[in-house]
């Protein structure tokens, strides 16, 4: 990827959206990438290690916000200005964008509300959680092959360290970064954090990845050898993440995922030599490896997470409660701060309001709470239409557990994230008047070690899939 800025040589009507796909943006598609690096790789607890005050109190608004949306909102300026026609590329790209526009709109909407009658409400997590999420997307929008099979890769490389930096933590109880909440080190707590901070984060996170690799057919830049054991690397994690609600519904769509198999195989159906022989390798290793770890105590803390969770499922019931006492006002706008954190502790949501639709509720009210939600709307029907069948499932696991977590209702990134994966890993190419171009399945970053270019077959009219096809009229 070349460091340097291409301007479409187009007449002035042209837009970057016209030129051929893998085109590259030079600049643009560089901090996009670095911006998606910086996103998986700096979590608030790495930033605020790195004396970045992005949680804790003090400092100014800008160092609330995370370093790659800086990236994101810098890349998309520049796509927009190096186009010879600027304002008509920027209209083209929001109308091919209307859900995610609905989103930034429905954020601006609720900044400007917080700020004239929610003085005492934290405004800042609106940039980071949500329209963090609609920059990714306006990016990936005219993305070429080449620059979302460099993401792609990227992604691969960050998730697999994840997985294994988490596995260290927990079976060492070193940490990368300190897990700090409240500007309190949780020195007790067992939970890894790994690249992504928060437990509960890195669970969605992996399971959005290991949901992706699970259902989806074609996974961009990822080899189908490295599928499986990628899976199984990720289903180990999660034990150590420790995210109850991510782990069952990840081992839920494994066993539907090994039923369907299984009963393709009965009605005739074939099984991929390689996948038997990886099966017949990795399942008695993985058995002896987690019988092992169970027998060393290592599983022991979030097997007690399951059999006593200490009120953590009853306050998810408990905090519907807290609109019992609403006056119609409050409905309407919301409860003061001091008012919402009294009536917390007064039920007894030792852990919060873990449902994110519930939070936007009791803080803002039913009115701005709807434009919100219809901006995200908006934001999930386009990752629909782009994702096609692939998104649905990696989709419905972050709806889930967002509703089951803060989420999206304070400052986190399990909605920009997800965006990455879903839109790196899983959108297919597509341009007008040809079919999907699929990615070639040896084609990821372990593969391409020592590979040369393929050569063309003599005396044959076929053309390998890393060559070049001209089309004349």
């Amino acid at each position: 990827m070349a460091a340097r800025w291409n301007i479409d040589d187009g007449p002035a009507t042209a837009s970057i959206s016209s030129l051929p796909h893998g085109t590259g943006r030079g600049i643009v598609d560089l901090l996009f990438l670095i911006g998606v690096v910086a996103l998986l790789s700096l979590s608030d607890f790495a930033l605020e290690f790195f004396g970045l005050p992005y949680n804790s109190l003090g400092g100014s608004i800008l160092s609330k916000i995370h370093p790659a949306t800086y990236l994101f909102s810098l890349a998309l300026g520049f796509a927009v200005v190096a186009n010879r026609n600027p304002i008509g590329y920027l209209i083209d790209l929001l109308f091919r964008s209307m859900g995610s526009v609905f989103l930034l709109a429905a954020c601006i909407l609720l900044w400007v509300f917080i700020s004239r009658y929610k003085g005492d409400q934290p405004a800042s997590f609106l940039i980071d959680t949500l329209m963090g999420a609609a920059l990714i997307f306006l990016l990936f929008a005219d993305a070429g092959e080449r620059t979302r099979l460099t993401i792609a890769r990227a992604v691969h490389i960050i998730m697999v360290l994840n997985c294994f930096l988490a596995i260290a933590e927990g079976l060492s109880g070193w940490r990368l970064f300190p897990f700090v909440l409240g500007g309190r080190e949780q020195t007790w707590e067992y939970r890894a954090t790994a690249l992504f901070g928060h437990p509960l984060i890195g669970a969605l996170i992996t399971g959005v990845y290991a949901v992706i690799l699970m259902t989806v057919h074609d996974v961009r830049g990822l080899s189908e050898r490295w599928r499986l054991p990628i899976v199984l690397l990720c289903m180990v994690t999660m034990p150590f993440i420790g995210s109850r609600t991510s782990f069952a519904v990840v081992f839920a769509m494994a066993a539907a995922v090994i039923g369907l198999k299984v009963l393709g195989f009965l009605r005739g159906g074939t099984v991929p030599i390689r996948m038997l022989l990886t099966l017949l390798v990795l399942a008695p290793l993985g058995i002896v490896a987690v019988t092992a770890m169970f027998q060393m105590g290592l599983f022991d803390n979030f097997l007690d997470r399951f059999m006593h969770d200490k009120g953590s499922a009853q306050t998810r019931i408990q905090l519907f409660n807290l609109l019992r006492d609403f006056s119609f006002r409050e409905l309407l706008v919301g409860q003061t701060k001091l008012g919402l954190d009294t009536n917390v502790r007064w039920n007894g949501l030792t852990e919060g309001i873990e449902n994110s639709w519930v939070g936007h509720l009791v803080r803002y009210g039913i009115v701005m709470s709807a434009v919100l939600w219809f901006g995200i709307a908006g934001w999930f029907v386009d990752m629909l239409r782009i994702g096609g069948r692939g998104a649905i499932l990696p989709l419905a696991f972050v709806f889930l557990i967002i509703s089951t977590t803060v989420g999206i209702s304070g400052k986190t990134t399990m909605l920009t994230i997800p965006t990455v994966l879903i839109l790196a890993l899983v959108v297919r190419e597509r341009t007008a008047g040809l079919p999907v171009t699929r990615p070639d399945r040896t084609d990821d970053v372990l593969s391409r070690i020592g590979r040369g270019t393929p050569p063309i077959s003599a005396g044959s009219g076929r053309v390998r899939r890393h060559q070049k096809v001209e089309l004349s009229n």
